[in-house]
């Protein structure tokens, strides 16, 4: 049986992307346009044990984790600066609770960072500093491009 085509109306820099990634995927356009809504599907919800969670679209998941590694990690070395003990331990749990949740939720890798906290934290200088913030760059990076 013939497959029945029918129009679908996008403006045309979509129509665009969608040949690009055809061309590129030795794909036919509507297989493209397939697999993308069917992977859209897929990211809308999620299983964790028996309670259903909705995930929302990836892209808002992922950046809404990098948002929150870049406050809480800003919020810690603010309290660090200020000389603020009980700042700094309000902030490091945080902050620790939030690379929990990225390592547990997106299954990354968060040792690095969180041994570049620990350093930081008992000799805060400007190295060990530059340390935190490349550190945490490239875990942002790792959330960002993960690729849900």
């Amino acid at each position: 049986m013939a497959k029945k085509f029918v129009s679908l109306g996008v403006p045309e820099e979509v129509k665009h992307l969608i040949k690009k990634i055809a061309k590129r995927e030795r794909m036919k356009i509507y297989e493209t346009v397939e697999i993308a809504i069917r992977q859209f599907l897929n990211e809308l919800t999620y299983k964790r044990g028996e309670k259903r969670y909705h995930a929302g679209y990836t892209i808002d998941r992922d950046i809404w984790y990098a948002f929150k590694l870049v406050n809480s990690v800003a919020q810690l070395k603010m309290a660090r600066e200020e000389l603020n003990g009980e700042k700094v331990e309000k902030y490091h749990r945080m902050t620790l609770a939030t690379l929990r949740q990225i390592s547990e939720r997106l299954n990354l890798d968060t040792k690095d960072l969180e041994r570049a906290i620990d350093k930081f934290l008992k000799e805060p200088t400007g190295i060990n500093k530059a340390n935190v913030n490349d550190k945490t760059k490239v875990l942002m990076a790792r959330i960002i491009l993960r690729g849900g």
